[in-house]
């Protein structure tokens, strides 16, 4: 299929129409107006604007929302303004039958749905650079920024850009994803020029990549001395002190490479438009076959903002993965998820479920001071399988293990502290379940197509 096609295709199932983007407009005006009107209730607002894609125009069809910022008075404390954020958030959105909920990034934002459309009132302080007081501040600058260098055909090539990265799970700055922003995305198409010349580009990054459009700096040693080990820095525009692709996380980094080499290597619209997957009890069974999987499976007592939430569950998961390694388990994939309201689940891939009978534990060297403490403890000890004996140097003992079993293992060093969890997660995970089979599991069909994800482990681009 010839490249100019696919985008085409492309362009039609991720471009609004016109009616979709004045009803989106007259959406964001009817927030804005019931903002205004609460306004003079709180004497530290100085403005309400509209930010983000649909401010600048370059959002895509299936990921509308709508960003209110609310500019405060930069002498307010800022436990006042967090405060009044919320407040007014809540009011603006019940108004409007949001469901607002609380969030939390940098500081405290309101979030509500309005007919299916994401609405975010956030707080900012209304300051000049680089005097900035709270990460939201630099907003509005990255709008006006965007809107200015902008030409107008780019919309179009920008809005193709972050449809190319959905399709190939790339897009989103939050920890679920770890991957590029709205932000960073224009900034790439501002830099290159088009759709295909990014993508080129892309092709053939190899990390560290620099980029800096205002051209700040003099030399690339200068970049990686501030920017210490990360592998994509964008810096930006507004704000040379900062990576706006520090988020990005080399994973994902690799994945959007590789997604761009097999489309210039073979344009399809399924980098767009991936076709979900058949998932069948079945075919889950045959995947897992006789491979090991174990599940730590908890309820969360308390609701948490995602961004939190993924945090902890990502920390927890790493935790998990070191613990198994330590004690003698060869993991070779690990990932989390969680439905955001109540399940959580870390799942692991593992080389077996149960450790050897016996284990080769070894002493000092036999003219360490500790060496005939070693033989003492070891000569009668009922562990002791065999031993001990000196092996260049060294003493060693085959000892017996007494548990074997990778569920009971993990279970006590989860109840006995030895696992670094998230401390906000800690006495959930202790409730929770740790299971080596996923019968059970495939039951939430949630958490099936996550099974299903990961014991398929193939990238949705491929």
């Amino acid at each position: 299929m010839i490249i100019n096609d696919v985008l085409n295709e492309a362009l039609q199932l991720y471009k609004p129409s016109q009616e979709e983007e004045k009803h989106l407009m007259d959406l964001a005006n009817k927030i804005i107006h019931r903002a205004e009107k609460y306004s003079p209730n709180y004497k530290s607002i100085l403005k309400i604007t509209l930010e983000g894609s649909l401010a600048k125009k370059t959002w895509i069809r299936g990921r509308e929302e709508v960003d209110i910022f609310v500019h405060f008075d930069s002498m307010i404390p800022r436990e006042e303004m967090e405060e009044q954020i919320v407040e007014l958030g809540f009011k603006i959105l019940k108004d409007l039958d949001g469901k607002p909920r609380l969030m939390y990034a940098d500081h405290p934002y309101v979030e509500g749905r309005i007919n299916n459309v994401v609405v975010n009132i956030v707080a900012c302080y209304y300051v000049t650079p680089p005097n900035w007081l709270s990460a939201t501040d630099r907003t509005p600058y990255h709008t006006r920024y965007i809107i200015e260098k902008m030409k107008p055909e780019i919309g179009d090539h920008i809005r193709l850009m972050k449809a190319f990265m959905v399709g190939c799970g790339v897009y989103g700055a939050e920890i679920k994803v770890r991957g590029f922003s709205g932000y960073l995305t224009e900034l790439l198409m501002l830099n290159y020029g088009d759709f295909i010349k990014t993508i080129e580009a892309i092709s053939k990054w190899k990390p560290p990549i620099i980029i800096d459009i205002e051209k700040y700096y003099d030399s690339i040693d200068e970049v990686l001395k501030l920017f210490l080990n990360q592998p994509l820095i964008v810096i930006d525009p507004v704000d040379k002190h900062r990576n706006v692709a520090s988020a990005v996380s080399e994973q994902k980094l690799s994945e959007l490479i590789l997604a761009s080499r097999l489309f210039l290597e073979s344009p399809s619209i399924k980098f767009f438009k991936p076709k979900p997957p058949i998932i069948r009890l079945s075919s889950i069974r045959r995947k897992v076959g006789k491979r090991k999987l174990i599940g730590v499976v908890f309820k969360l007592s308390r609701w948490k903002p995602p961004d939190v939430l993924w945090g902890e569950l990502r920390k927890s998961e790493e935790a998990v993965k070191r613990t198994l390694e330590r004690l003698g388990f060869r993991v070779y994939r690990s990932d989390s998820w969680t439905d955001e309201e109540k399940t959580c689940i870390i799942l692991c891939e593992i080389n077996n479920d149960k450790l050897p009978y016996t284990r080769l534990h070894q002493g000092p060297p036999v003219y360490h001071p500790n060496s005939l403490e070693f033989i003492k403890k070891w000569k009668d000890n009922p562990e002791r399988e065999a031993g001990p004996w000196i092996e260049d140097s060294r003493l060693y003992v085959l000892r017996v293990e007494s548990v074997v079993d990778v569920k009971k293992l993990l279970k006590k060093e989860i109840e006995e502290g030895r696992v670094a969890l998230a401390k906000g997660l800690i006495e959930d995970i202790k409730k929770g379940k740790i299971t080596t089979s996923i019968e059970n599991l495939m039951r939430n069909r949630k958490l099936r197509s996550f099974i299903y994800e990961f014991v398929e482990a193939s990238l949705p681009f491929i």
